[in-house]
C-alpha cells in the first residue's frame, strides 16, 4: 500500500459543497414557445391551455439545473385539463345558482369559504408533487386545519389590527407553507423573523411617503408654472391658456408615470429583501441550505424595465421578462448540498388530482411555489 492510499475504513467522509443555480433559458426560444402556446389556446377556446401550461413549465424547469441535474415538471396535460373542466363546471354552477337565488348563493359562498383550505392544500400538493430534482419529487404535507388558521384566520387578525400585524401574518403564512414542503420525505425548515418583514415594509413605506412628497411638490410647481404662463399672455382673463393646459396635462401624466415607477420600486425592494431573508434561512436537515444575494438596485432596474417591456408590447413581451427575471434570480442564488442528497429516493407517488390547483386558480387563490 502506498502512502497516499487509505483503507476503506479510514476514507475521508464526504463533505458538503456549494453549488450555483444555472438557468439556460433563451428569450427568443421561450417567446416562440409561449406565443405558439397562446395562439393554440385561443384557437382551441382554451382547451390547449393545459398543454401550454405543461410545455411552458417544462421549459422553465428543464433549463434550471444544479450540478448538472435539471429540475423536472411532471404533470400531464390531460390531468390538468380534467381538473380545469371540473373547476369550470363548479364555478359556472356557483354563478348560475347565485344569480337565481341570492340566499342560496350566499350559502354556497360560505361553503366555498370552508372549502378553500382544502383547495389550497390540494393545489400545493399537486404543484409540488409534480416538481422533481434528481428524479425525487417534492411534496406538501399541510393539513386543512393548519391552512384554515394561517390563510383564513390570520389575515383577519391583520385586518382587525388595521394592518399593523400584517407583516407578521405574511411571515407566519410563508413559514407554514415552506415548513410543510418536503423533498424526498425530508421536511424543510424556515427560520425567518417577523422583524425582517416589518423592516421591509417600513422601508417601502418610507419610499412611498418620500415619493408622495416629491411628486406633490412637482405637481404644485407644474400647476403654478401653468397659471403664471397663462397670466403672462396678453388678454388673460383668469382662464388657463391652451399651451399652459397642455403643459399641465403633460406634467400630470409625467407624475402618474413616476408613481407607477415608484410602485415597481417598492415592489422590487420588498420582494428582494424578503426573498433574501427566506432563502438565507431555508434548509432541509442534512440535505441542503439555500443562499440568496439579490442586489436591490439592479433588481429594481430589472423590474422597472420588465414593466416597460410588457407595457410597450401590450403584454406580448411577457416571456422575455420571465426569462430575464429567472436568469437574474438564478445568478443570485446558491445552494449548499449535503452528501445525503446523493442517496435520496423518491417517496411520493404521482397519483394526485389537479382539481385543487385549477379550482384555487379560478377563485384567485393561486399559491404555486414555482
Amino acid at each position: 500500500m502506498t502512502p497516499t492510499e487509505l483503507p476503506a475504513d479510514n476514507a475521508p467522509a464526504a463533505s458538503s459543497r456549494t453549488a450555483s443555480i444555472e438557468f439556460s433559458g433563451s428569450k427568443s426560444a421561450f417567446t416562440k414557445l409561449w406565443l405558439v402556446n397562446l395562439l393554440l389556446s385561443i384557437i382551441t377556446l382554451g382547451i390547449y391551455s393545459a398543454w401550454a401550461k405543461v410545455r411552458n413549465n417544462q421549459y422553465l424547469y428543464g433549463h434550471t439545473q444544479i450540478e448538472g441535474h435539471r429540475f423536472q415538471y411532471l404533470a400531464k396535460p390531460l390531468q390538468i385539463l380534467r381538473g380545469r373542466i371540473i373547476a369550470v363546471v363548479f364555478f359556472v354552477a356557483y354563478g348560475f345558482i347565485s344569480s337565481l337565488n341570492p340566499a342560496l348563493g350566499g350559502l354556497m359562498a360560505l361553503l366555498l369559504l370552508l372549502l378553500m383550505p382544502w383547495l389550497i392544500v390540494q393545489g400545493l400538493k399537486f404543484t409540488l408533487r409534480n416538481s422533481a430534482y434528481r428524479g425525487v419529487r417534492f411534496s406538501f404535507e399541510g393539513t386543512y386545519g393548519g391552512v384554515f388558521v394561517h390563510f383564513l384566520l390570520l389575515p383577519i387578525v391583520g385586518v382587525v389590527t388595521l394592518y399593523l400585524a400584517m407583516p407578521w401574518v405574511v411571515q407566519r403564512i410563508q413559514k407554514y407553507t415552506y415548513e410543510n414542503a418536503t423533498y424526498g420525505g425530508k421536511p424543510f425548515t424556515l427560520n425567518t423573523s417577523a422583524g425582517e418583514y416589518y423592516k421591509a415594509v417600513l422601508l417601502c413605506l418610507g419610499i412611498g411617503i418620500a415619493a408622495i412628497v416629491v411628486f406633490s411638490i412637482l405637481m404644485s410647481v407644474f400647476g403654478i408654472a401653468a397659471v403664471l404662463s397663462s397670466a403672462s399672455e396678453p388678454g388673460y382673463g383668469g382662464q388657463m391658456s391652451q399651451g399652459a393646459a397642455i403643459s399641465f396635462i403633460i406634467g400630470y401624466l409625467f407624475t402618474i408615470i413616476c408613481f407607477m415607477f415608484i410602485s415597481y420600486l417598492i415592489s422590487a425592494v420588498y420582494q428582494g429583501m424578503i426573498r433574501n431573508h427566506i432563502f438565507n434561512n431555508l434548509s432541509a436537515e442534512d440535505i441542503f441550505k439555500t443562499h440568496s444575494d439579490v442586489k436591490l438596485m439592479p433588481f429594481t432596474g430589472l423590474m422597472i424595465t420588465n414593466a416597460l417591456i410588457v407595457l410597450f408590447t401590450l403584454g406580448l413581451g411577457y416571456p422575455v421578462t420571465r426569462i430575464r427575471k429567472q436568469k437574474f434570480l438564478a445568478a443570485a442564488t446558491t445552494v449548499t448540498l449535503e452528501p445525503a442528497i446523493d442517496h435520496l429516493v423518491n417517496t411520493v407517488d404521482e397519483t394526485h388530482s389537479a382539481f385543487g390547483e385549477e379550482a384555487a386558480g379560478l377563485f384567485d387563490v393561486d399559491l404555486s411555489l414555482t
